[in-house]
């Protein structure tokens, strides 16, 4: 088991996004909590990852958007710092262990 050098950050929806999510006729309901979690660079922390996060909120917020509703016509307009906190919960971890075995592989996207 080891320690990898980078913080993690947990993202997960609040009430807005769900019901935001089930306001689609077509779709189906989002009744299964999921969580994103991101790997940042180890000199933020539980005390100032935020800095880092006000820097690329935009992105993990359209990236959970897209996760459920793929036309960006469908998002809501509104796309500031202070409505990603009303719809996701935020955690910070900097403590991260890595418990798999191998190399970890990187896949671009």
């Amino acid at each position: 088991m080891k320690t990898i050098n980078r913080t993690s950050i947990t993202i997960t929806p609040k009430q807005p996004y769900i019901d935001w999510a089930n306001s689609f006729e077509d779709a189906e309901k989002y009744d299964t909590p999921h969580a994103t979690t991101i790997l940042i660079p180890d000199k933020y922390d539980e005390f100032n990852y935020e800095n880092y996060l006000k820097k690329v909120f935009i992105i993990i917020f359209e990236e959970e958007l897209e996760s459920w509703m793929v036309d960006p016509n469908n998002w809501p307009k509104k796309r500031t710092y202070k409505i990603f906190k009303k719809w996701f919960e935020v955690i910070c971890s900097d403590m991260t262990w890595d418990y798999g075995v191998g190399d970890i592989e990187h896949d671009e996207y």
